[in-house]
């Protein structure tokens, strides 16, 4: 598998836009391709014009959670689609689009997604596992055997009547996949915790993961805080103890990845916008 970043927080690069989101381009062995998240607004399809990346081909695309870092770019993708006159599948968890809120009860702002676009015929809404066919397979876990970051706790959910409750993740989604002997996780920002999706993929797939590409939420920027360091070096010495590689990004941070990186050496790469890994 082919991964290029096609937005990310930061780039390296002049000619390429950085926004606080994520968009991955994925191109399988097999031939397909695969938009994994949309970033917060329609920047990244910039991004993937100066990368040579024509978005409208791809042959499906994934929406990792129902936060606006993630799938803001979402109407800009189907519009896209609909000029090349495409209509490419948009593959959603179930409550992706309701009510998202970061902060606390007394003060917060929404960071959800438009709910005018669930309604959307090219939408198709997941429960927790959908088999995409081809050593492709979008799942969900409620396990917390592992602890998952303190900044998710700044995270709510809006319920109909305007109430606030802790947000539990049941709107996010993983891809695993599988090619040859392989297996690989790709994942947004892994919020319930990377330890517990990588516990659910090596459930569904058998063995050991070989590549682990994701977000870890070791950051909350709008709250302007990182995890505590001897988290992140535990959360290391965890990830070191498996087989796996990781590409990370996004919400796991450049402080927290300096402190991986001190564990995992080069079984460890950060990518930025315009990055591209072959897996």
């Amino acid at each position: 598998m082919d991964v290029t970043v096609l937005m990310e927080n930061s780039t390296p690069s002049s000619r390429l836009a950085a926004r606080h989101g994520l968009s991955l381009w994925l191109e399988m062995a097999d031939g397909r391709r695969v938009l994994f998240d949309m970033g917060p607004n329609e920047a990244f399809l910039a991004n993937a014009h100066v990368l040579g990346v024509d978005v409208a081909s791809a042959d499906l695309a994934v929406l990792s959670h129902g936060h606006y870092d993630h799938g803001g770019g979402l109407p800009a993708f189907l519009d896209a689609c609909a000029a090349t006159g495409r209509s490419v599948p948009v593959y959603v968890r179930e409550h992706a689009f309701e009510g998202h809120v970061s902060g606390t009860l007394a003060h917060h702002h929404d960071i959800g997604l438009d709910p005018a676009l669930a309604s959307d015929p090219r939408v198709r809404v997941v429960g927790e596992r959908c088999d995409l066919g081809g050593g492709l397979t979008l799942f969900s876990t409620a396990r917390r055997a592992h602890p998952i970051a303190r900044s998710n706790a700044r995270l709510l959910m809006r319920g109909v009547d305007g109430s606030l409750a802790p947000d539990a993740f049941a709107h996010e989604q993983s891809l695993l996949v599988e090619e040859g002997d392989r297996r690989i996780l790709v994942s947004g920002c892994s919020h319930g915790g990377i330890l517990n999706l990588m516990d659910a993929a090596e459930e569904l797939t058998g063995a050991p993961l070989d590549a682990v590409v994701a977000g870890f939420h070791l950051m909350d920027p709008s709250g302007g805080t990182v995890e505590d360091a001897e988290a992140t070096r535990a959360l290391a010495r965890e990830l070191a103890a498996r087989p796996t590689r990781y590409f990370t990004f996004h919400c796991t941070g450049t402080d927290a990845f300096a402190l991986l990186r001190d564990t995992l050496g080069d079984r460890v790469t950060y990518l930025h916008v315009g990055s591209r890994a072959t897996i």
